[in-house]
């Protein structure tokens, strides 16, 4: 065994030195990733109008970015020509690109919702036929908790090629209530008793004003509608609560909902 290791000494060294210089740079890359990744951290912070949602996708970016550096510098070191693999990279990465274009939209699109941000975690929204609250924003996909408490998870494509409907962007909402009146009840009695409801009402907003205003004349019924702003966390409760004042109105004969009815005539022929 001694034998054998000092005839073979000069070309067993140079590899366990490699392999030493192999594993220090591994370790060094370990330590550049968490010394990058927690000034990644404190930088972001420090910058306003930064999303949560930004910070897990880009500290994994960084750490693929730093370990890919000391992979190459660790092939260099084992005399393997780095720029001949750059380029078998390049080459099959544009094969498998056109392999798979659509996973690769959907990294695009998830770092386009990233930088521009047309939602945060907790929003409420509607896109391509889905709507839910965001849990998380991913590379790949979109987490998100439906109204009715069912788990989805969305492409990002989707979400980038339509149109984004973005419940809780604003700080104000208006709701509208359309409230149907017969052509036989006072317009200005039934005006006067829904303004009452609007000012019973202490959530709406005075910036803009409520409004109350004949909206449409049908053929069965005068349509009148009442719109008014609210805060946007609290829509659907002032919603609900004046849609329910309204029904307390009608109870009280204030006013009256126009039903549709047919009427037939029967004619007899003269014998």
């Amino acid at each position: 065994m001694i034998s054998f290791l000092n005839q073979h000494l000069a070309f067993i060294l140079p590899i366990l030195y490699k392999i030493a210089l192999a594993a220090g740079l591994l370790f060094g890359a370990h330590l550049v990733s968490k010394l990058c990744l927690v000034s990644l951290e404190k930088g972001l912070h420090k910058i306003k109008n930064i999303d949560d949602t930004f910070l897990p996708v880009t500290k994994l970016m960084m750490q693929y970015l730093v370990y890919g550096i000391a992979g190459l510098f660790i092939l260099n070191l084992f005399g393997v020509n780095t720029a001949s693999i750059v380029t078998l990279v390049g080459v099959g990465g544009l094969s498998i690109g056109l392999a798979l274009k659509d996973m690769l939209s959907n990294v695009a699109s998830g770092l386009a919702l990233l930088m521009l941000r047309p939602f945060r975690n907790g929003d409420a929204v509607e896109a391509g036929g889905v709507s839910g609250v965001i849990k998380e924003i991913g590379l790949f996909t979109t987490r998100l908790q439906t109204f009715s408490g069912v788990y989805v998870c969305v492409p990002n494509n989707l979400f980038w090629s339509n149109s984004i409907l973005n419940y809780s962007r604003n700080k104000k909402r208006r709701f509208e209530i359309q409230v149907p009146l017969t052509y036989f009840d006072s317009l200005d009695s039934a005006m006067t008793a829904l303004n009452e409801v609007l000012s019973s009402e202490p959530r709406l907003l005075d910036d803009p004003a409520p409004q109350l205003f004949v909206k449409k004349l049908n053929f069965s019924a005068v349509v009148l509608e009442m719109r008014a702003w609210v805060k946007t966390a609290e829509y659907w409760d002032v919603y609900w609560s004046v849609n329910q004042k309204v029904k307390a109105v009608m109870e009280q004969g204030k006013m009256a909902v126009p039903l549709l009815r047919k009427e037939i005539q029967i004619q007899k022929d003269a014998d």
